[in-house]
């Protein structure tokens, strides 16, 4: 059967209608452009961590090993004898664990005083109680005898170790004894330390005055462990300092121990 045209176009027209009234199908959105790099930092700025400020390494920085600056020398000492002195500050005690704080010079040449002193408060990690102004010389002496003598004497005597050095005396102007008369002490050349006693890690202190004397017979057949203890100390402080004396040695010593590195023709040693 033929359909007439006029039917034929009416149809057609409606199911053109109808297609176009339908509901369109959605497109996808077009992708941004690509940004480079610094476009994109512009657009998200990234934060900037704050610079540190610089370490001030003489402050912090410890006593071994550093290289500070010295204070001011006084008048009373040649601008040589005192370059000398610091020079060799440096080589002696630079190396070695000992906190000190550098001082400027004492005295003058000639009489009481030191070029290049310095204050000790701990060698080797055993406490200097009060601080000891010393010589360079004297405190690397000290180093020494502390770990070749001290601290093997007191874990052989007493299973412990020593932990402070009760200082007595050590610069001081003043003549040998204090005497009013005589030659000058290393006391005053800061060249000296008195000790009255020693502390440990694991046992009651020990004092020159009242436990030396127990260094004697006592000691040999083992009723004394703290006398044995000054006892072996005092006879390796002679292989370390050139004047060793303590209880026994004269009236004046009676109660401590004294070290010097006074320095005599032939290298003649003074150990009572």
């Amino acid at each position: 059967m033929k359909w007439p045209l006029a039917l034929v176009a009416l149809w057609t027209g409606l199911a053109l209608g109808q297609a176009g009234s339908a509901t369109p199908v959605p497109r996808p959105k077009p992708r941004p452009a690509m940004t480079d790099a610094a476009t994109l930092a512009a657009a998200i700025p990234i934060p900037i961590p704050r610079l540190r400020p610089p370490r001030d390494k003489a402050a912090s920085a410890p006593s071994q090993g550093q290289a500070p600056s010295w204070p001011p020398p006084a008048s009373g000492w040649s601008a040589e004898s005192v370059s000398q002195a610091r020079a060799r500050c440096a080589t002696l005690v630079g190396p070695l664990d000992i906190t000190y704080e550098l001082l400027a010079p004492i005295g003058a040449e000639g009489g009481c005083g030191a070029p290049a002193p310095i204050s000790v408060t701990r060698i080797s990690g055993v406490t200097v109680e009060p601080a000891a102004i010393l010589t360079c010389d004297m405190a690397a002496e000290l180093n020494g005898w502390i770990n070749d003598t001290v601290q093997p004497a007191a874990m052989k005597r007493l299973k412990t170790s020593v932990t402070q050095i009760h200082a007595a005396a050590s610069y001081v102007c003043r003549l040998r004894n204090n005497a009013r008369t005589g030659k000058l002490s290393e006391h005053g050349r800061a060249n000296a330390l008195d000790m009255s006693g020693f502390s440990f890690a694991k046992s009651a202190a020990v004092t020159v005055k009242d436990d030396s004397w127990g260094g004697g017979i006592l000691a040999s057949i083992g009723l004394s462990k703290s006398g044995s203890f000054l006892g072996d100390i005092r006879a390796g402080a002679c292989g370390h300092f050139t004047t060793v004396l303590g209880p026994g040695s004269d009236p004046y010593h009676g109660d401590h121990f004294h070290v010097d590195v006074l320095q005599r023709k032939g290298g003649y040693r003074i150990c009572k």
